[in-house]
């Protein structure tokens, strides 16, 4: 197999861990709107959140509206499920919200064991270093600047900019035109085996699985036809690999 040129981090439960679960800090940032919303309506706004934030995920890119307008919309029509508010206040409270859950999600962030070293490691050997995630540009910006990421690595990829999700090859073909490489060069690692693991294989590029558990390797891949090219462990075992090849 050849040595890469290019190495791909994926962002969440990677190279980065949240502090708190997404759901507590939902419920933190609700905290911070009782007065408008009400405390009783807590359940009412998040029943109808989830379902918004579903039917979102799958179709925000089927209009050229941005993605985070769309979330405003989200979070506009489960202020409205509480009837907590008056209409004329309803998106002014939304994008409040917004920005208030952008801010505390751009925090709620911290490197997973042997990040920084890893990355380090890659630039100084000569790798191109890059992160794919996926999401929304403001939310997965915010938390890569909270982790100064933007200087460790050569690119950053957010989904959102080619208008797709990973597993899609199109997320993974823009990452590979921004790194001037090609397809064989360039290795995704990351642990999800559906978006990181197989995506990239299917791209053409070598899927490297994260599994610190070193527990998840064969229920991850049971349902796929793909399998990872290499496992790693710990993200150190990243720059072995690598410079091995």
């Amino acid at each position: 197999m050849r040595a890469p040129k290019a190495v791909f981090f994926d962002l969440d439960e990677t190279l980065a861990e949240n502090i708190i679960p997404i759901q507590r800090l939902f419920a933190e940032m609700y905290h911070q709107f009782d007065a408008e919303l009400g405390i009783e309506n807590q359940e009412t706004f998040f029943t109808a959140l989830r379902h918004n934030a579903a039917t979102l995920w799958g179709s925000m890119f089927d209009i050229a509206r941005p993605p985070e307008a769309q979330f405003v919309d989200c979070f506009a029509e489960s202020i409205r499920a509480t009837d907590a508010v008056p209409e004329a206040h309803t998106m002014q409270l939304a994008e409040t919200m917004f920005d208030r859950f952008r801010t505390l999600s751009a925090g709620n962030v911290r490197f997973n064991d042997g990040a920084v070293e890893t990355l380090a490691s890659l630039n100084q050997a000569g790798f191109i270093t890059g992160i794919i995630t996926n999401g929304m540009e403001q939310l997965q910006l915010g938390k890569i600047r909270h982790l100064n990421l933007e200087a460790q690595v050569d690119h950053v990829i957010v989904s959102a900019q080619a208008r797709a999700h990973k597993p899609h090859a199109r997320v993974f073909e823009h990452a590979l035109r921004k790194a001037g490489v090609d397809a064989g060069a360039a290795w995704q690692v990351g642990d999800n085996a559906v978006n990181d693991v197989a995506g990239a294989i299917r791209a053409g590029m070598t899927g490297v699985f994260y599994d610190p558990s070193q527990a998840r390797l064969s229920e991850a891949f049971a349902e796929l036809p793909e399998s990872p090219s290499y496992v790693a462990h710990h993200l150190m075992e990243v720059v072995n690999l690598a410079q091995s090849r």
